[in-house]
């Protein structure tokens, strides 16, 4: 058989002690006995008083002073015993369990703590907001993607709801709201992820493929056809009318296929070969072939604050440059205008006085086959895009609310 541990509190003994002087004396009183036993037997039960008053007393101060611990949260102080059994097995029982928050304390302070490293470290950006919708906290990749634009569209989503938005720069973002459970109500929260690699890339094989099919029929068809043409040419020599007719549908032809050849030419990108350059230099360099591209009415300048040196690749900036100017060009007109070119440490800035881009224009300017130029193709700025990103540049293209100035501005990281 198991053996019972009974373990009687000390101030229940006292206390059944203390009842038994009390019926003694009352038993003393009723027998009209002698004074001294009666005095005997109320010294016994003071002295009972007193020893149950003790054993009640220290049980009571642990108990008092554990709870000022827990409430001052200090969960690094413990109670010392005290001799006495009530006392002290108060004391083992909440020295146990101040062990136990102790360690539940360190647990979810490091469990928190590593979660404030995961997202910071996050590559998406996001925000813990109050009640009313601000944010209170975010970390750095929020804090960097969360331009205004971006909190305009934050600020009109609706909770579960996400927005892909192109905030006027290379960059393709996908803005979230969601929210969780806080104290019984609901708290939001917002999620901004960077998906230009992905739709950049997927656009691309698109357009690569889109090209290569169209260039491959149409090249296919159009040999044919300039080959009967120039037999047709000769045939029709001495007659100047037929004669003409045929050279227009040669020339169409010749056009078309130097259409599919300029398509072919933005999907046969080559790698860039980096190497340092003076930006500075550069661009004073480029400078008289680029003047070519304006017309009288329009003034191209370069300025630059030092002469700052970066790694790019000089053919494929070249090209940049070329795009950049030609389209701020078309852009300004014959209306007149400034376009300038400024380099600073990092940075390479085209700026023009042009009408400015539209807030739609604003999203979809390095889109395929989207130009605010009906004659136009639209592969200018998505070369331009291309050769930035396989170099790993930042660029904006953005026209400036306040000065009215467009500026496509690119940034070395």
């Amino acid at each position: 058989m198991r053996k019972l541990n009974i373990n009687i509190p000390a101030y229940r003994f006292w206390f059944a002690a203390m009842a038994l002087a009390v019926a003694a004396l009352a038993v003393l009183y009723v027998l009209d006995k002698p004074q001294w036993p009666l005095l005997c037997v109320m010294a016994v039960l003071l002295l009972l008083m007193i020893a149950a008053a003790r054993s009640v007393h220290r049980p009571l101060h642990a108990m008092q002073s554990g709870l000022y611990l827990i409430r001052e949260q200090d969960y690094s102080s413990r109670l010392r015993r005290v001799g006495q059994a009530d006392a002290d097995r108060v004391v083992e029982l909440f020295n146990s369990l101040m062990d136990s928050m102790k360690h539940e304390r360190l647990r979810l302070e490091e469990q928190n703590r590593f979660l404030d490293i995961l997202i910071e470290a996050s590559p998406s950006g996001i925000a813990i907001c109050n009640f009313d919708g601000t944010v209170s906290s975010a970390n750095s990749a929020f804090r960097a993607m969360a331009t205004p634009p971006v909190m305009e569209v934050l600020g009109r989503l609706a909770d579960g709801r996400s927005e892909v938005c192109r905030p006027g720069e290379s960059q393709i973002l996908r803005c979230s709201r969601r929210s969780f459970m806080d104290s019984g109500f609901h708290r939001p929260f917002f999620m901004i992820d960077l998906l230009t690699d992905e739709i950049v890339q997927a656009e691309k094989a698109v357009f690569n493929k889109m090209v290569r099919t169209i260039s491959h029929e149409v090249n296919n068809s159009l040999g044919s056809v300039i080959s009967v043409l120039e037999s047709l040419e000769e045939l029709h020599a001495d007659d100047p009318v037929v004669t003409s007719a045929i050279s227009a549908a040669h020339n169409s032809c010749l056009n078309l296929s130097l259409f599919t050849r300029g398509y072919a030419e933005v999907a046969k990108l080559p790698k860039p070969e980096p190497e340092p350059i003076e930006l500075k230099v550069f661009v004073e360099r480029l400078l008289p072939s680029l003047a070519k591209l304006c017309t009288n009415d329009i003034e191209l300048r370069a300025e630059s604050a030092d002469s700052p040196t970066v790694s790019a690749d000089p053919v494929l900036m070249e090209r940049v440059l070329v795009n950049l100017v030609k389209n701020s060009a078309e852009s300004i007109g014959s209306r007149g205008g400034t376009i300038t070119i400024r380099s600073a440490t990092g940075t390479l800035i085209v700026e023009d006085n042009g009408p400015g881009l539209s807030a739609e224009a604003t999203g979809r300017i390095f889109t395929p086959f989207f130009s605010t130029k009906h004659s136009d193709r639209g592969l200018g700025l998505m070369l331009v895009s291309d050769i930035l990103h396989s170099q790993h540049l930042r660029f904006s293209l953005i026209t400036d609310p306040d000065d009215g100035l467009t500026r496509f501005t690119i940034k070395w990281q």
